[in-house]
């Protein structure tokens, strides 16, 4: 005689009320997504490193405020892949963090690329600072 504990269960009966065992996932798709993902990372990293990188770089390097009506900014610029010259903003600040001068200069680069600029920026009135805002290749 058998008692009905001791009866096998259907296999579909046991999925009907505990819900069907999942899959694990195939360990190639796994290997598969990391390889992707890896490359993508490699990819975003040489972006960022050599293929986007500014044509111009500068650097403030001094300033000096000469008179009332001038400051005097001096400032290293480096030219990168094939960029022959650029030109720089220059702009003049007082107490307030006011600009009180601007001026574009043409910087032309020497055989490596770098230059180190010294120039007399005109104001409207007295400056406590003097800065490079920005160099863009031409």
């Amino acid at each position: 005689m058998t008692s009905p504990a001791t009866e096998p269960v259907p296999h579909d009966a046991l999925a009907d009320r505990y819900g069907r065992r999942r899959r694990a996932p195939r360990r190639g798709l796994v290997i598969g997504a990391l390889a992707t993902a890896a490359v993508l990372v490699l990819g975003f990293i040489f972006w960022i490193t050599v293929i986007d990188r500014d044509q111009v770089t500068w650097q403030d390097h001094s300033f000096s405020v000469t008179s009332p009506s001038e400051v005097v900014l001096t400032f290293d610029v480096q030219l990168h892949r094939g960029a022959t010259s650029a030109v720089c903003s220059l702009h003049a600040l007082n107490s307030l963090k006011t600009e009180v001068g601007l001026r574009d200069v043409e910087v032309a680069g020497d055989d490596d690329g770098r230059v180190r600029m010294t120039v007399t920026l005109p104001t409207s009135e007295e400056a406590t600072a003097g800065e490079v805002v920005s160099c863009v290749a031409r």
